[in-house]
């Protein structure tokens, strides 16, 4: 089925480069970011979100005070930083679309079976193998794509677009808890994250939360209520 695309759609559209976004997904999947140890590569994210226009918070939650939090997932990893990257666009104090992505990835394990090495990205025949290149750095870098494409097309937005990177999502959540506790999802309209896990605190009747793992459609829920779901596709 064809759908119609405005002018301002089209800018957008083509306003994606897929080269750069490839180039991108190989530099995020170069850097090592286990659990745990995911501030160096927040710092490049935050970076690019910079580039890209966007107004960015880098926030340095405190491990000790998520941890005491009613709602914490519970973790494996000891952590002396737990950094969130916010960024933001459009216009303030109206709805929102959240867009979260996680950038840590699970520890590699034997490497014996790897054809490639989990952290030397290879691109062959059109397919990048690396360690996170699905879950979930290529999601993170097409959010930012989007947006900076959104940005760069101009013109003014009826609301406010806010893309949060978080850390510790394969060790249940606490980053997006973290986020949360930052404010990031007060009043948002859509909270979405293509893999892993949402905590989500109890928001407006109207907003609602949509998780969907790689390959699946999106599953809404109500968000009324606090929850949180785990899906696991690595």
């Amino acid at each position: 089925m064809n759908v119609p695309v405005g002018a301002r759609e089209a800018a957008v559209v083509a306003a994606i480069d897929p080269v750069r976004l490839a180039g991108e997904v190989v530099e995020l999947c170069a850097i090592p970011s286990l659990t745990g140890d995911e501030a160096g590569i927040q710092r490049l994210v935050a970076r690019w979100m910079r580039d890209a226009g966007l107004a960015v918070d880098e926030v340095a939650a405190d491990p000790l005070a998520v941890a005491a939090d009613p709602d914490f997932p519970g973790s494996e990893v000891e952590r002396t930083e737990l950094p969130v990257v916010i960024g933001r666009f459009g216009r303030s104090g109206s709805r929102r679309v959240l867009l979260v992505g996680h950038v840590d990835v699970v520890p590699v394990g034997n490497e014996a079976p790897w054809r490639t090495r989990p952290f030397e990205p290879t691109v062959a025949e059109g397919r990048l193998y690396a360690r996170g290149a699905v879950d979930m750095k290529g999601g993170v870098v097409a959010a930012l794509a989007a947006a900076r494409a959104v940005v760069e097309a101009g013109g003014p937005l009826a609301g406010e677009v806010l893309f949060v990177s978080v850390p510790s999502e394969e060790d249940g959540g606490q980053g997006m808890l973290a986020a949360i506790r930052a404010g990031a999802t007060g009043g948002a309209a859509v909270i979405t994250e293509p893999s892993g896990s949402i905590s989500s605190r109890p928001t407006p009747a109207r907003s609602r939360s949509a998780s969907a793992c790689p390959g699946g459609p999106p599953m809404p829920r109500c968000a009324a209520r606090a929850s949180r779901r785990s899906m696991s596709s690595r």
